[in-house]
């Protein structure tokens, strides 16, 4: 039976907002995200093959610090340990260990369980290694005398962050929400599907980033009337601020009805309108949950991160709900 819980099948929308969020999900942080590499290397990965021996040298030849081609704010440092390498993603911290299969050739065969993540160095012609394949067509350069950005956070106060407060819909996904709170003297941004959160500062006016995955950032948009309108995370994805909905009553009650489960014809869900709020009632166990109006179709239960969307029908009239971001249920004729 479904609960009132995150669905064993809820992905992270690609993000990584991910880090999860954004994840990093994040978007645009595709390289060295496992669940790419896999995909792209899943037939190569006939089985594990025997890890070899490396000599001090040949593990110090690969040890430095390689920028993305695809993403120039991405950089990887290979450390030599235990046999094996280390490689590091700077943008977010996350280690992963490598196991030698030659002198240029690394896998993780732990990666995921579409096989393993492999990479494979490569050499100029003078010998030295000057580039790295992640996944077999991901490239990534070597950098020398690297130094990382330093972001220092602005000093401001709870008052000059709440401006920022508020709903965001993503532009490539309208079924997708985030929501920036204040808390103390950081802003707290949440993401409305999985209940993830992360902490920001400003770097500057407009300008935000998080200490613990400091390249993920945050530049927000203001209007000609100072009004904050929108945010860009990643550099790439662009968020709609939400102005507040306040339905009538009439208004909620004509999103009342009985829905039944798309993928289990036993289970059912009875919508209501009370006072301000819709009520999401399993007719299963009689569980209840309340929901406040967030746009014209999007309801939220902020203390269980538990989304609702209403689905219409071109004339207008409701057909279906989504919950927790993937459960369709249709509603039920009268």
């Amino acid at each position: 039976m479904m609960q009132f819980n995150r669905s064993s099948k809820s992905n992270l929308f690609g993000y990584p907002l991910a880090v999860s969020l954004i994840m990093v999900i994040c978007t645009g942080a595709n390289l060295f995200n496992v669940q790419v590499l896999l995909a792209q290397e899943a037939k190569k990965a006939a089985g594990t093959k025997t890890t070899v021996q490396l000599t001090p040298k040949q593990a110090k030849a690969l040890e430095g610090v390689f920028q993305s081609s695809g993403n120039h704010d991405m950089y990887v440092r290979f450390t030599p340990k235990e046999n094996g390498l280390v490689a590091k993603l700077l943008w977010n911290n996350r280690e992963i260990r490598l196991t030698a299969e030659s002198d240029l050739i690394f896998v993780n065969n732990k990666a995921g369980e579409n096989g393993p993540l492999r990479i494979k160095f490569r050499k100029d012609s003078t010998g030295s290694v000057t580039q790295v394949y992640v996944g077999g067509d991901d490239l990534w350069n070597r950098v020398k005398g690297y130094k990382p950005e330093v972001k220092k956070e602005m000093e401001h106060t709870p008052e000059q962050l709440k401006p920022f407060e508020g709903l965001y819909q993503f532009q490539n996904d309208s079924g997708r929400f985030i929501q920036f709170t204040v808390k103390g003297n950081i802003l707290v941004l949440k993401q409305h599907w999985d209940g993830n959160e992360i902490h920001f500062v400003p770097q500057s006016e407009l300008q935000f980033f998080s200490k613990v995955v400091p390249l993920f950032s945050l530049t927000f948009t203001k209007d000609k009337n100072g009004e904050i309108t929108q945010v860009l995370a990643f550099k790439r994805d662009l968020w709609d601020k939400v102005k507040k909905y306040h339905p009538t009553y009439e208004q909620l009650k004509a999103l009342e009805g009985k829905f039944q489960f798309k993928d289990d014809l036993d289970n059912y869900l009875q919508i209501t309108a009370k006072e301000n709020n819709l009520v999401v009632k399993q007719l299963w166990d009689g569980k209840e949950i309340i929901l406040e109006p967030q746009t014209e179709t999007y309801f939220y239960n902020n203390d269980q991160s538990y989304p609702l969307q209403i689905i219409k029908n071109k004339e207008g009239a409701v057909i279906q709900v989504e919950v927790l971001g993937i459960d369709l249920f249709n509603k039920v004729k009268d």
